[in-house]
């Protein structure tokens, strides 16, 4: 049986559609099971990575685990994560996949990027067999960075990522899930982009006036600062830029390519077959 945590975020509720559908025995577990996507056959149960004594009867049984992020902050999230990889281990579960960052490092300009690292060593301390996804940023981050005129702003510069779609990454993981690989998987979109590109390619896409305006890091803080943001929340904003300023989501791997014998979806084939993800993009008007 196949654990999938997590099981009513985005990602979870696609990577388990995809396995019911090739018929894999799935319990899905969720803070809210209520949120769950039903599925002919498929256990639902409750669990929370705060609450270890609620993990328990999750891992029980459980061939592969799949672990998707909880939400907190970095560090806490960290802790959260031991939570449930302890558990694992009490359950005696053959594999886990850790959903990861590509650019997971002590010392990565993105605190997140921190957080999946101590986690990793967290599941490495259990010897456990695993499997790492460390998943380039998302398409889709973009979208929510663009204020109502219709700019994204921050200090990206040159720097280019090899951001990938939610979509695809619910089909990479659906394979390692279905037959784990063991290591550290780096796992990108198909080329490389700065922010720059990524405002006028969805400007194109969507049909509306987008595009990047560079500031420092002195310049965004201040401007975020003045929103009334959290300070933790700032720096993690303002880590998401200098990370794809620093080319800490470079390069493309074809790592995606060999695990589910397909190419992934450039920035356009994801749009078009989803253009419900543009959100409020459509609204800001035409170039």
């Amino acid at each position: 049986m196949v654990l999938i945590t997590g099981a009513s975020g985005r990602i979870a509720r696609r990577t388990a559609e995809l396995l019911a559908h090739r018929g894999t025995s799935l319990r899905l577990m969720s803070r809210n099971p209520g949120y769950v996507p039903k599925f002919e056959g498929v256990e639902i149960v409750r669990g929370d990575f705060k609450e270890p004594t609620t993990l328990e009867a999750a891992f029980a049984g459980i061939a592969t685990a799949f672990v998707i992020s909880g939400k907190a902050l970095p560090g806490q999230r960290a802790l959260m994560h031991k939570n449930a990889f302890e558990a694992a281990t009490r359950a005696g579960v053959g594999h886990v996949v850790y959903l990861s960052l590509k650019g997971a490092s002590s010392n990565s300009l993105y605190l997140f990027c921190r957080d999946h690292h101590a986690s990793e060593q967290f599941l490495a301390e259990t010897g456990l067999r695993q499997t790492l996804l460390r998943i380039a940023f998302y398409q889709d981050m973009f979208i929510e960075e663009f204020d109502p005129h219709g700019v994204i702003r921050g200090l990206g510069g040159a720097g280019r990522g090899a951001f990938i779609s939610r979509e695809d990454t619910a089909w990479v993981a659906a394979a390692v899930v279905a037959n784990p690989p063991g290591g550290a998987l780096d796992i990108t979109g198909p080329e490389l982009l700065n922010v720059a590109d990524m405002a006028r390619r969805l400007s194109a896409i969507c049909g509306a006036a987008l595009r990047y305006e560079e500031e420092s890091t002195a310049e965004m803080c201040a401007r975020l600062g003045r929103t009334g943001m959290p300070d933790e929340v700032r720096d993690l904003k303002v880590g998401w830029f200098q990370a794809i300023a620093a080319g800490e989501q470079s390069p493309t791997t074809d790592t995606y390519r060999h695990l589910t014998g397909k190419d992934p979806q450039s920035l356009e084939a994801y749009f078009s077959a989803f253009p419900e993800r543009l959100g409020a993009l459509r609204q800001l008007g035409t170039p």
